[in-house]
């Protein structure tokens, strides 16, 4: 075990103690670590006052000590914020910056972090969306307050500037857009193909295009217009439907095994 998973493990046993108090409600677990590049714990004091004003978070049920901040919100969703005075693993946090193509100097970022702030949401894992919502409010207002350098959500694996990642919750609250590239990796592997790791977070299969025709760039809005279509409407698609993304294109839909992640069964898209 990381020193990083040893740091935090009391934080989860309380996030633990949470989930068992109601056997009977599916609850999910969301999370985001954000990378600092100081050891310097925020003023929990002001987050919350942030969060409140700025970001718009209803709360309930306030709890703060010097490092940590934990809240309830709308919906039975409770919210969970922690600062860790090392780290994250930096192989894990490495392999992300080697993946991002939005974010292509974010090795250095990711390998040079001091310190990390963990943000968890937990609620009904049929609110999975809102709690996603309110997760990349709670991050931005964390970035925000921390003067952050980067985002990581390990199993998307994810990395990307704090800058980007409160860009886009900005824009998710003043528009009410869906902030996909926070959520969803997208594969871009090249030659007509592209894939997504991260729609199983929201209880969908992922999401590929293999071996099409069309240039690269064009095969990625085509995946990136199918995933939003799927998550906005939360779609169950069969095999031999089409999906009609809201750009108007029908793809032919098939359900096997990927082509890029290995076994695991996705929607397969023709285009």
């Amino acid at each position: 075990m990381t020193k990083f998973f040893r740091g935090i493990l009391p934080f989860f046993v309380v996030l633990l103690s949470f989930l068992s108090f109601s056997a009977t409600a599916q609850q999910k677990v969301v999370n985001t670590t954000v990378l600092l590049m100081q050891k310097k714990a925020p003023d929990n004091q002001a987050l919350a006052k942030a969060l409140k004003s700025q970001w718009k978070v209803p709360m309930d049920s306030l709890t703060i000590t010097d490092k940590t901040l934990v809240f309830n919100t709308i919906g039975g969703i409770t919210v969970m914020i922690a600062y860790l005075d090392y780290p994250a693993a930096t192989d894990e946090t490495g392999a992300a910056a080697r993946l991002s193509w939005i974010w292509k100097n974010g090795t250095d970022v990711a390998m040079r972090h001091q310190a990390t702030m963990v943000v968890s949401v937990i609620g009904p894992f049929a609110k999975t969306l809102e709690l996603y919502k309110i997760l990349t409010q709670t991050t931005a207002a964390v970035c925000e307050a921390t003067q952050a350098a980067a985002v990581f959500q390990q199993s998307q694996y994810l990395l990307l500037s704090s800058d980007y990642f409160i860009s886009a919750a900005r824009n998710m609250v003043a528009n009410q857009t869906l902030p996909l590239y926070c959520w969803v990796y997208f594969g871009r592997p090249g030659d007509g193909n592209g894939f997504t790791l991260g729609m199983v977070e929201f209880g969908l299969p992922e999401m590929e295009i293999a071996a099409s025709e069309h240039p690269e760039a064009e095969v990625h809005a085509t995946l990136y217009d199918a995933a939003l279509t799927v998550l906005k409407y939360h779609s169950k698609l069969a095999d031999g439907s089409t999906l009609t993304t809201e750009e108007g294109t029908a793809l032919p839909v098939k359900i096997g095994k990927s082509a890029f992640l290995e076994e695991q069964t996705v929607i397969k898209l023709s285009y």
